[in-house]
């Protein structure tokens, strides 16, 4: 396994010096048929006007549209075409969109949205030969570690992001408060620390909820309370959102454990239970649907057991500068109290072209244009200069008022796929926190051995579905210590998942993984 490691470690590296690197898919060279004009290092025949259609996910922000007509504009000078850029809620918006037929040019994907199912069942246009015959650029920007990390039957389907990137949650609380009544400082490795603040804003700040933990659904893997994301901080799994009750450890992957019957997981929820008996949440915490991150801004929460990620945080602490200057605030990352930290795979973030789309070539010059131009970048990332941000003398990021927040905030497009270190801007706070974090994760950093993995899902769907039935009905109670014997709860749940098909959803999953780190030579 440590050959196996190192390799991959040799791999994710490599994506931090991606300038000029040479990359590849190993495609035709040759260009594309007669009429073909060029645009930067883009080629292909753009002597008919088109229309583009894009979706990214995520809700549209006020001034989404301004934004977009103000890149279609850049689109019909640079493409002669038009562009549409739309957005999709969720995961269900998405196989919409995908098993539909709709005609869509370019379509964010990732891992965790089931970019290699879809590419298995004929979603997506190959792009092996198509992109280095439309855009050599964005071929050779592209390493040939991360192009490989995307194939699913041997064929890229997906553009991925080669911007490396950490993402642990982490638990974050007022610093401010902490030093205020001299408490101990915060230490994931000694659970009193976090007691201590905990109790003591409920003894001495009647105004402020110590946590405000909700129900968080999980897409078609049934629904938790999200104190269970906290326990990232203890256990050295290969993710933390390995399903059906596993434990993968990342040092072990072959010991794939039935986590959810272990003494540990009981131990875990009797804690959970103590938190929820001394009053950290509400006892009607399963019905609450408020953001814990707008109830923090407002000063109401004390705490959240697991935020996510360095540069939510790095971007909270530049906003809590603004609005509350006399605040400090502390973020833990999980990474540091296990000492693992694994960055993105490379389908974490990406662009995939769908196989309904009319205009594949023309499609390949717009993610050129959105990735390797920075007119574009700018545009698409930050919104419109002047009105939404500026630019400060040190090359900062600076958002412009009210208009930032409400109509088209940094990144609001969700577009991070497309991000280049090149162009990227920070607010002068986040760029710094980021610098510190990475440096840190940095020395203990580990290959991602998880998302390359893809989960067939065919072999047990029925009894998948039904699993999640059972997950949303009994195991956020249980997370949340809602109930009077936790024991006899997990029994009960246990039960209830084993008439759903548990065993047999484990058991495939389970032959799908240890099949994948054979593959993967993981297991040396």
């Amino acid at each position: 396994m440590k050959k196996a490691l190192c390799a991959l470690l040799i791999s994710i590296l490599a994506v931090s010096s991606f300038a000029g690197c040479g990359g590849g898919t190993g495609g035709s060279d040759g260009g594309s048929s007669g009429g073909t004009e060029t645009s930067g290092t883009v080629s292909a025949d753009t002597s008919e006007k088109v229309h583009l259609v894009m979706w990214t996910s995520g809700t549209a922000s006020r001034d989404h549209e301004k934004v977009a007509e103000e890149l279609s504009k850049l689109a019909e000078r640079d493409l002669n075409a038009t562009l549409e850029w739309n957005r999709y809620p969720d995961i269900q918006k998405l196989n919409l969109l995908l098993t539909s037929g709709e005609k869509i040019d370019l379509i964010y994907t990732a891992n965790y949205q089931n970019y290699a199912v879809y590419a298995a069942k004929g979603a997506f246009n190959p792009l092996d030969e198509l992109i280095p015959a439309v855009s050599p650029a964005l071929d050779e920007y592209v390493s040939d570690e991360m192009w490989d990390a995307t194939r699913v039957e041997g064929s890229i389907y997906m553009v991925p992001c080669m911007w490396p990137e950490y993402v642990p949650y982490g638990f974050l609380w007022r610093e401010d408060l902490r030093k205020k009544y001299d408490l101990p400082e915060i230490d994931l490795n000694d659970l009193s620390t976090v007691e201590a603040y905990l109790d003591c804003i409920m003894e001495n700040e009647p105004g402020m909820k110590p946590l405000a933990e909700i129900v968080s659904s999980y897409g078609s893997l049934g629904s938790h309370f999200t104190t269970w994301e906290f326990l990232d901080y203890k256990y050295t799994w290969a993710d933390f959102r390995v399903p059906y009750g596993l434990y993968i450890d990342y040092y072990d992957p072959t010991n794939v454990i039935n986590w959810w019957e272990t003494e540990d997981f009981a131990e875990d929820m009797r804690l959970f239970k103590s938190w929820a008996d001394k009053g950290y949440w509400s006892k009607s915490s399963l019905a609450n649907t408020e953001a814990k991150q707008d109830q923090f801004e407002a000063g109401t929460l004390a705490a959240d057991l697991a935020f996510n990620s360095p540069s939510g945080y790095a971007n909270l602490v530049a906003r809590i500068e603004v609005s509350h200057p006399d605040w400090e605030v502390g973020w833990y990352p999980f990474y540091r109290a296990k000492q693992l930290a694994t960055p993105n795979h490379a389908t974490q973030n990406g662009m995939s072209i769908p196989i309904s789309s009319d205009n594949p070539e023309r499609a390949v010059m717009l993610l050129e244009k959105l990735t390797l131009d920075e007119e574009w970048y700018d545009l698409s990332q930050y919104g419109i200069e002047g009105e939404h941000y500026t630019r400060t003398e040190d090359g900062y990021y600076e958002s412009v008022g009210e208009a930032s927040a409400s109509g088209f905030a940094r990144e609001a497009g969700n577009l991070w796929c497309t991000r280049n270190t090149e162009f990227m801007l920070y607010p002068e706070t986040t760029a710094t926190i980021l610098t510190d974090l990475n440096a840190e994760f940095d020395t203990y950093a580990h290959p991602n051995i998880w998302t390359g993995f893809s989960e067939d899902t065919e072999p047990y769907q029925t009894e998948k579905a039904a699993l999640a039935n059972v997950i949303t009905q009994y195991l956020p109670a249980i997370q949340a210590g809602l109930v009077d014997d936790i024991d006899a709860s997990i029994d009960e749940f246990l039960e209830k998942a084993e008439e759903a098909g548990f065993s047999k959803v484990r058991e495939e999953y389970t032959n799908q993984w240890l099949a994948y780190v054979e593959e993967m030579g993981l297991a040396e």
